[in-house]
């Protein structure tokens, strides 16, 4: 079993969401099964307006990329969004996210 961290990082947006980054995590062997974890975040509208917290969401999904199998392919999803229902506020943020690997 391997454990590996990622950092994914979201620049300011506003008009649409959530939005997804996708990144890769490389194991030193190939790996059979995986399983990603949000470790924390860290998340604003931007700038530092006073907004009230409407939705938040942030999620993971890895999968083993079947054609070099040490490598896992992580997709995060990030948002957040007042009460207005729209997504006209500036936001953005980083998620930091643990792969476990065997």
């Amino acid at each position: 079993m391997e454990v590996r961290t990622k950092r994914i990082q979201f620049n300011r947006h506003k008009g649409s969401g959530p939005r997804t980054q996708s990144d890769e995590v490389v194991f030193s062997g190939p790996v059979t099964q995986a399983a990603g974890f949000i470790k924390g975040f860290d998340v604003a509208f931007s700038p530092d307006d006073d907004h009230h917290l409407g939705k938040l969401d942030v999620r993971v999904e890895t999968t083993i990329d079947s054609l070099a199998p040490q490598r896992v392919n992580i997709e995060v999803t990030y948002g957040l969004r007042d009460w207005s229902g729209s997504w006209d506020d500036n936001y953005e943020g980083e998620v930091f996210v643990t792969v476990i690997g065997e």
